[in-house]
């Protein structure tokens, strides 16, 4: 028989109005709560006018923590916790891209745990169980609503270094995608690329199954033709000349990938992806996005029957078609010399991602990928 897993156990509500219609589930967390957020994007998109007028209609009372940076620092998250410990906050609520809603994943459990360390949180052995924490996305692309992970920086290292356990789950998921209606063409490019980029990794890993690859297909025959569209307009374009019908295809699309990626994870062009951003600024999405051609070639080469009903799916013709758009969306100016690139050997060995690699994935790989794109 097939053998299928799943487990989801985020309540999500992903809907036009969501965030006022179903402010009564705020109000089952607790009395009184922190906001998480970067400076901009919670304001900019309206998401944090909308929480706080159905905290407000629930009688819940709040404070605002807005200093989360993009690559969320293990610092700032730890600072956050302690604040909201002294606040005596009962619940978290994360409003944001990924690095805000991951932030507020690891505030929940540095809230509820005085004693944690920093880095300790690595450890994963934390006493006390996080906070219940609901997160609103105003961006498209890192499904992190719907998973139990954080991916902060560590400050000494300038790294980034997922961590996830159970209770880091969000207690509630709220997908509104008319938050996502103000951002900038170049972080919608780059948040719909990451949100494909969960799609086809988690489609084609290892540890995928009927269910999973259900989700991924079905995201990516929203994202794709939504990706096609986007590489076809100026990137000069204003927020508001972006269809609004072509954004809730990207909202529902990442929302889908969620469900693959919480079951699978991801594949060897994320932990890649992570040198170009810590190294060169790249955004998440763009710099996953240039080890994606290279990812679908050797999908094909390894799962050829997957990887054509992938294309069939998505209404792309060929290899050649997916990764051409692929590069136009996400070009890159990087040299690296071979000294650097064999600097991060360390690093790249023993890396769980690679090893739901379609064919096994070795550091010798990636070292070798690196050469080719990048000397």
């Amino acid at each position: 028989m097939q053998e299928m897993q799943f487990y989801m156990p985020v309540p999500l509500h992903c809907e036009s109005g969501c965030v006022l219609a179903y402010s009564h589930k705020l109000a089952q967390l607790g009395g009184s709560c922190l906001i998480v957020t970067g400076r901009t994007g919670a304001r900019a998109s309206g998401a944090l006018d909308d929480v706080q007028t159905a905290l407000q209609l629930q009688g819940i009372e709040y404070t605002v923590f807005d200093e989360i940076e993009e690559n969320p620092l293990v610092s700032t998250c730890h600072r956050a916790g302690r604040a909201a410990r002294e606040l005596g906050a009962e619940f978290i609520v994360a409003i944001g891209g990924g690095s805000a809603l991951d932030a507020g994943k690891a505030v929940a459990v540095y809230a509820a745990n005085s004693d944690l360390g920093g880095e300790e949180i690595y450890d994963l052995d934390w006493p006390l169980p996080a906070l219940p924490c609901a997160l609103v996305p105003t961006t498209a692309g890192t499904s992190s609503e719907l998973d139990q992970t954080a991916v902060l920086t560590i400050d000494a290292l300038g790294v980034k270094k997922s961590v996830g356990r159970a209770d880091m789950f969000p207690a509630l998921a709220l997908v509104d995608a008319k938050y996502t209606y103000s951002l900038p063409y170049r972080a919608t490019v780059s948040t719909a690329v990451d949100a494909f980029s969960h799609c086809a990794e988690s489609y084609f890993a290892q540890n995928a199954d009927t269910i999973s690859r259900m989700f991924a297909l079905q995201g990516s025959a929203l994202l794709w033709p939504s990706l096609t569209i986007l590489a076809g307009l100026s990137p000069f374009i204003g927020p508001e000349q972006i269809d609004t019908t072509l954004r809730d295809d990207i909202s529902a699309g990442c929302t889908l990938a969620g469900f693959s990626l919480g079951r699978c994870g991801t594949c060897f062009p994320h932990p890649l992806g992570y040198l170009l951003t810590e190294g060169y600024a790249i955004p998440h999405g763009s710099a996953t996005g240039v080890f994606l051609p290279a990812f679908l070639q050797r999908a094909r080469r390894y799962e050829r029957g997957l990887f054509d009903r992938f294309l069939e799916v998505v209404g792309a013709p060929s290899l050649a078609a997916l990764s051409a758009t692929l590069q136009k969306l996400c070009p890159v100016q990087v040299k690296m010399d071979p000294q650097q690139i064999e600097d991060y050997r360390p690093r790249l060995q023993n890396v769980k991602n690679f090893a739901r690699t379609p064919g096994g994935y070795t550091d010798s790989d990636a070292l070798d990928l690196l050469r080719q794109l990048f000397l």
